[in-house]
């Protein structure tokens, strides 16, 4: 359930990243097996002021945001897709923009600006290894590790490596690709427009 998290097991004099995050996960929500994309992108507006981070708001907030971006490859079937993501990120005020490279995303998360990736994933169904895609947010690294949202807190450095590679990511042009907000435009006033009155929490 959507709480808090830190980088538990970091090499502190390494680390690189955010102290904490406030986390979504798939049973936040009620597409559990689907929703991973609006887990991801209700973790990154959290982040950038755009939702509470209230853990007893966590469903109603998930709930909203799957009515009004459903997850929508192949009719939702196969989860969510870039342009979804984008776009519940634009619904609430953040706009995005694709970055390449694990330099990039070792940039960025330095500076303290979390990432929103996809990666290749196996989950086992019935016994039978499955290829399937997964959302996360990067939200920290160090030499060892990267720290991802909705996941097992972090993996190695390899195995995100191939993850990051592998044919799902591809499929929707984020192989090696990461989301990362951008500055509000000359003139926006506050730095993130408040979200829109449908999607804010009670």
């Amino acid at each position: 359930m959507a709480c808090f998290i830190t980088p538990t097991d970091r090499d502190a004099a390494a680390y690189h990243g955010v102290g904490r995050i406030f986390e979504y996960s798939n049973y936040d929500g009620r597409l559990m097996r689907t929703n991973c994309g609006q887990a991801a992108a209700a973790t990154f507006l959290t982040f950038h002021g755009k939702i509470p981070p209230i853990e007893e708001r966590a469903q109603r907030v998930m709930k909203l945001i799957e009515r009004d971006h459903p997850p929508d490859n192949l009719a939702g079937l196969f989860g969510t897709s870039r342009r979804r993501v984008e776009r519940i990120c634009r619904a609430y005020g953040i706009r995005t923009r694709a970055i390449q490279g694990e330099a990039a995303l070792r940039g960025h998360v330095a500076l303290g600006n979390p990432v929103i990736v996809m990666l290749g994933v196996t989950v086992e169904r019935r016994g039978w290894p499955l290829p399937m895609g997964h959302w996360m947010v990067v939200y920290g690294y160090d030499e060892e590790n990267v720290f991802i949202t909705n996941w097992y807190q972090h993996m190695s450095w390899e195995v995100f490596r191939d993850g990051w590679d592998r044919f799902i990511p591809r499929l929707i042009n984020m192989r090696g690709r990461g989301l990362v907000a951008l500055p509000p435009r000359r003139g926006e006033g506050r730095p993130w427009l408040p979200a829109p009155a449908s999607a804010r929490p009670d």
